[in-house]
């Protein structure tokens, strides 16, 4: 037989699985166990567990690591622990499946320990992508406060940045405090005030710190005695030198601010949840340059944007957009000068952006 003529015999491949679209998850309960394509499973049924001999303990997500992996808080004990593969099959709506604050149930019985349910979130911080597939990505959840940390100088304070983290925490139904960093560095207090007053006029916690002289630190204490509190702000605004004022145990590395572009250097690579020596806790997280809304926000910055809670139920329209329309509260209030044009701007910006 020449060898043109014998047959090549391939090495048998079981058939690939393929992904489809359904429009209803659910059918999958009706289908056998050896249909051919795959398909996540909607979350709604996320708290159906039908594995055995399971040893399930409450506990707390302090940190996320890579691969899955987990550092978890249950009974005063420290696991690393992984991620159920059940709950990956389902198709959840943001980025990440668990975030950093999260109280979960998790499986001691596994090797290594298991997360099988994520309880109920009393809130979350989120972001989205800026793109125009923008998906949610929770950065914490079960918080108590936002302290949005700004600095006077280096890198020079960006109001409109603090809009917008005070947006995305009404969004998030989380209480803000403000925080202006690096007052030490301010040669003219009356510029300072000019610049922040309206924060003040319109209900903020508003707070002059400096972690160099130690300016304003003990006040901040107090605020955050008790409660589960988020530093959030532009990197290099010295919010890990504040934490390490207010804890000078934990240490954290602090970089400095470029001379070229005023532009921090990311000194916390992660979120992670810090238990405080006077009560509560820390929840650190990277310095973030931009944030970006959900677009579909949109129709609710109106009524959530600092300073216009109270204005806009006083519109004669009630999906007033504070832009162009009669009889305008906001409008109004930005004629007689209880508005400042920096801010009203500020809005417009932001309305446009999304």
């Amino acid at each position: 037989m020449k060898p043109k003529d014998k047959k090549i015999i391939k090495p048998h491949r079981p058939a690939r699985l393929k992904n489809t679209r359904l429009r209803d998850l659910a059918v999958l309960d009706d289908f056998p166990d050896n249909i051919k394509f795959k398909a996540k499973r909607t979350p709604e049924k996320v708290a159906e567990n039908y594995k055995k001999s399971m040893q399930l303990i409450s506990g707390r997500i302090l940190e996320m690591k890579s691969n899955y992996q987990y550092i978890i808080e249950a009974d005063n004990i420290i696991y690393t622990a992984t991620l159920s593969g059940r709950l990956k099959q389902f198709a959840f709506h943001s980025k990440s499946i668990v975030a950093v604050g999260d109280y979960v149930e998790l499986d001691i019985a596994a090797e290594p320990p298991r997360i099988e349910n994520i309880l109920p979130r009393k809130n979350t911080l989120t972001r989205y992508l800026g793109t125009n597939f923008q998906r949610p990505n929770i950065i914490a959840s079960n918080l108590d406060q936002v302290i949005v940390t700004s600095s006077w100088r280096k890198p020079m304070i960006k109001p409109a940045l603090i809009d917008r983290y005070l947006c995305l925490a009404a969004l998030d139904n989380i209480d803000a405090i403000i925080v202006i960093n690096k007052v030490d560095l301010c040669k003219n207090r009356k510029e300072l005030e000019e610049t922040t007053s309206y924060y003040k006029t319109v209900g903020y916690t508003l707070l002059y710190t400096s972690a160099l002289t130690g300016e304003g630190i003990d006040e901040l204490r107090e605020l955050l005695k008790n409660r589960d509190s988020v530093f959030s702000g532009q990197s290099g605004t010295g919010k890990s030198s504040i934490i390490n004022r207010l804890e000078p145990s934990l240490n954290l590395p602090t970089a400095e601010v470029s001379d070229y572009n005023e532009k921090g250097k990311h000194t916390t690579t992660g979120t992670i949840l810090i238990p405080w020596s006077f009560g509560g806790h820390l929840l650190d997280t990277p310095g973030i340059k931009t944030v970006n809304l959900s677009k579909d926000a949109k129709s609710q910055i109106p009524r959530i944007f600092p300073g216009f809670a109270p204005l806009a139920p006083l519109c004669y329209f009630n999906d007033c957009t504070h832009t162009h329309e009669e009889n305008c509260a906001v409008l109004s209030a930005l004629e007689n000068g209880k508005i400042p044009a920096t801010r009203y701007l500020s809005y417009v910006n932001l309305i446009n952006s999304l």
